[in-house]
C-alpha cells in the first residue's frame, strides 16, 4: 500500500511538472518550410533583355523570440536555385541562384484579447548570382517593418508583414553605388496561416510578395511570388 501511495504521488507530481510547462508561453519557435517561387528579372547590367521568367523550388528557415518586454525578433534565411528563361537570346538558361537573409526588430504598439500589432526596422541581405558565381549581385537594405497577428481562435491564426525598406547599398559584378527613395522602391509582404497541432508544434501556409526596382540607365527590376507549407517548433 505504501509503495502504491508513493507512486501516485510520484506519477501525479510528474503530470504537474509536464502541465505547468506546456501552460507556459513559448518565447522562442523554430520553423522550415518549403514551397514554389515564381518571379521576373530584368537586369540591365546583366544582359539586355527586358525580361528573365524564373520558377523553382524555395527553401526558408526562421527564427522568433519574444522578449520579456513583448519585443519580436525575428531571422530569416531564404534559398532558391532556378533558371533564367528567355525567347529573346538564343543562349543556354543562365543559372540564377538568390539567398536572402532577414534580421528585424519589432516593439509591440497594441495588443487586445485577438489582436497584436508590432513596429521597427529591418535589414536585408541579398546575394544573387549569375553562372554559377562567374557574375554576382549583393543588395544591403534597411527599413521600416511591421507584423499583426490576429489570434482566430484556440487553434488557429492569421499573420501578415508588411516591409518597405528606404535605402540601399549594391555592390555587383556590375557596379558599387548607393542608393535612397528617390532612385530605389521596394516592398516585401508576407502572411500566413497557422494551425496549432500541440503546444510545441504548428503547421503553416504561407505567401510571400517582393518588388525590387531601381530608376537608373542600367534598370533593375524584380518580381516574385512565393507560396510555402512549413512546420513550426515552439519551446
Amino acid at each position: 500500500m505504501t509503495k502504491t501511495i508513493l507512486s501516485l504521488v510520484f506519477l501525479l507530481s510528474i503530470s504537474n511538472v509536464f502541465a505547468q510547462s506546456d501552460s507556459i508561453s513559448k518565447k522562442n519557435s523554430l520553423e522550415f518550410s518549403t514551397g514554389y517561387t515564381n518571379g521576373y528579372l530584368k537586369n540591365l547590367s546583366f544582359a539586355p533583355v527586358a525580361r528573365y521568367d524564373y520558377r523553382g523550388l524555395n527553401y526558408q528557415f526562421k527564427y522568433n523570440r519574444i522578449t520579456k518586454r513583448d519585443k519580436l525578433f525575428e531571422v530569416q534565411l531564404d534559398y532558391l536555385n532556378s533558371e533564367l528563361e528567355t525567347n529573346i537570346i538564343p543562349e543556354p538558361n543562365p543559372q540564377y541562384s538568390k539567398i536572402v537573409l532577414n534580421i528585424s526588430s519589432l516593439k509591440q504598439v497594441y495588443k487586445n484579447e485577438k489582436l497584436k500589432i508590432h513596429l521597427g526596422l529591418q535589414t536585408q541581405s541579398n546575394v544573387s548570382s549569375f553562372y554559377d558565381w562567374k557574375q554576382y549581385d549583393f543588395q544591403q537594405k534597411l527599413g521600416i517593418a511591421g507584423r499583426s497577428t490576429y489570434q482566430i481562435d484556440d487553434k488557429q491564426s492569421l499573420s501578415s508583414k508588411l516591409t518597405i525598406p528606404f535605402v540601399m547599398w549594391r555592390t555587383s559584378t556590375f557596379e558599387e553605388s548607393f542608393y535612397s527613395l528617390g532612385k530605389y522602391q521596394s516592398v516585401l509582404w508576407s502572411t500566413d496561416y497557422r494551425y496549432k497541432l500541440s503546444n510545441n508544434f504548428d503547421v503553416k501556409v504561407g505567401y510571400n510578395f517582393n518588388y525590387d526596382r531601381l530608376q537608373i540607365s542600367n534598370a533593375f527590376r524584380e518580381l516574385q511570388h512565393q507560396i510555402n507549407l512549413g512546420i513550426n517548433y515552439k519551446f
